[in-house]
């Protein structure tokens, strides 16, 4: 099974994001998006191990641009 990851529109919407994450409690990093579906947006994604649907709905509520959501096979 795949690592959940939520693809953002920029490296800046990934930053921020991952900032919200970790100050809500969430363990959440930034990384690359994979290459068969990073044309849908600047090729960065925020991987948050647990409770993804919770952590996709609060950088939503806090006005991050999330593009959807994919997962990445074999990620560390």
């Amino acid at each position: 099974m795949g690592k959940p990851l939520i693809m953002v529109t920029s490296i800046t919407y990934a930053i921020k994001g991952r900032q919200i994450l970790t100050n809500n409690g969430f363990c959440a990093d930034i990384v690359r998006t994979p290459k068969n579906v990073s044309g849908r947006g600047c090729g960065y994604s925020i991987y948050v191990p647990n409770d993804t649907d919770k952590a996709e709905e609060i950088l939503i509520e806090k006005g991050i641009k999330v593009l959807g959501r994919t997962s990445k096979e074999g990620f560390i």
